[in-house]
């Protein structure tokens, strides 16, 4: 089983499938001209297809056997001269026929279509079954409506300046009154990661932490996260009630985190993109390809995909112009397959577009940030302004989801006029 998941995982790595949004975003538009040149956007007509996919990664034959599949299906590809890029425009359809056709192709596509069939499941998926995200003895239903995660910071340097280091009874109550307000689940973390923050050694994280994890794991009806890039925290934090870790480094930074995951197979994930440094050549695909790269590390340790959240790290490793880049691009993770997670609450990026404002008066920023991430496909948001995010996200809710029965159940309006 761990072998094909593993198996699965790294194909998914290998060809780092991403749906393309015709539009606003220019992922389409960005993708071809990767393949084809400056030239590639002039072979797409704005409405010639309704779905697109950019694939990496292919060998020879794996190229030409989707140019022939696609073209039987009525699209058509784009292939870099290489043979080892390409981008597939056709219907949803016609993307799905595709993958069928490459199953029975034999071993030298069935890992690609194994790959191309996921990103189109992620990436099309809608209304129906609902997933579950199992968090210890509770589970979090995904999709009916966006999830909001609230942030206890244990910390005495907060960016945003809500750090409670030392005083138990103000994050207990803090933790309260956010379940009041709406929060699904509580994140608590013992060491800043704002830029330039002084790193933390373990025990002083463990004395912030564990106490109040332990606190709210007694008297919260809602899962408990842990927000910590060190296993030594984690496997403490889960011993004292916490049933999410939330790795900014996604298993790619301490070595142990994996196996700390994999000894408690009911504890969820949060995988977070970040890296040392800010340069890309291209900022969505090798955002997507690095989460995927966490996904392998879950999948050689057991931990299987069903437990993992992937965040795209707003404001990790990258500069306001990428973090904006980032929001844009959003939808192109959906075919990672995993609900998307997005911390943007509060970022200085937000208080750049807004003349300098303080974190204290990012509130507006961040709700029209969290909106567009799920318009774009996000399942949940992390966020120190719950009541006020709360709100706004059950209105957008009501649009991008599903319309309450109360609202269809409401009395038309008597005449205006």
């Amino acid at each position: 089983m761990v072998s094909t998941a593993l198996a699965a995982a790294e194909a998914a790595l290998r060809h780092n499938v991403r749906p393309l949004t015709p539009g606003g975003s220019g992922s389409l538009e960005r993708a071809l001209e990767a393949v084809a040149g400056p030239a590639g956007t002039s072979l797409h007509a704005p409405d010639a297809a309704a779905e697109a996919v950019a694939i990496e990664g292919l060998a020879p034959g794996q190229a030409r056997a989707l140019e022939r599949a696609i073209q039987a299906e009525g699209g058509r590809a784009v292939t870099a001269p290489d043979g080892r890029r390409t981008v597939l425009l056709g219907p949803p359809d016609s993307l799905l026929a595709v993958a069928s056709r490459l199953g029975g192709g034999g071993p030298p596509t069935q890992a690609l279509a194994g790959a191309l069939s996921g990103a189109l499941a992620g990436s099309l998926a809608s209304g129906g079954h609902r997933a579950r995200l199992r968090c210890g003895d509770r589970q979090l239903e995904l999709g009916a409506r966006t999830l909001v995660m609230g942030i206890v910071n244990a910390t005495p340097d907060s960016f945003s300046g809500d750090g409670l280091a030392g005083d138990l009874g103000a994050a207990v109550a803090l933790a309260e009154r956010m379940v009041a307000e709406g929060a699904d689940l509580v994140d608590v973390g013992g060491e800043s990661t704002r830029p330039g923050s002084a790193p933390v050694d373990a025990p002083t994280e463990l004395l912030r932490v564990v106490p109040v994890v332990e606190a709210l794991a007694g008297r919260l009806p809602v899962p408990i996260s842990v927000d910590t890039r060190k296993a030594e925290v984690a496997r403490a934090a889960i011993a004292a009630g916490a049933t999410m870790v939330n790795d900014i480094w996604g298993l790619r930074g301490d070595p142990q985190m994996a196996p700390v995951l994999a000894a408690h197979p009911d504890v969820a994930l949060v995988a977070m993109h970040n890296r040392r440094g800010h340069q890309y050549s291209d900022l969505v695909a090798e955002v997507a390809r690095e989460l995927r790269e966490s996904l392998v590390v879950a999948a050689r340790h057991g931990i299987g995909a069903d437990r993992v959240v992937a965040d795209p790290g707003f404001g990790f490793g990258k500069t306001p112009a990428q973090n904006l880049e980032l929001m844009q691009r959003l939808a192109e993770l959906r075919g990672i397959g995993r609900p998307l997670l997005l911390g943007v609450s509060r970022k200085s990026t937000i208080g750049l577009l807004l003349d300098g404002a303080p974190p204290e008066m990012r509130v507006e920023g961040t709700l029209a940030l969290c909106v567009l991430a799920v318009a774009a496909g996000a399942e949940m948001v992390r966020v120190h302004d719950v009541a006020a995010i709360h709100r706004g996200l059950r209105v957008a809710d009501a649009v991008l989801r599903e319309v309450p029965e109360t609202v269809r159940r409401a009395p038309s309006p008597g005449p205006t006029g």
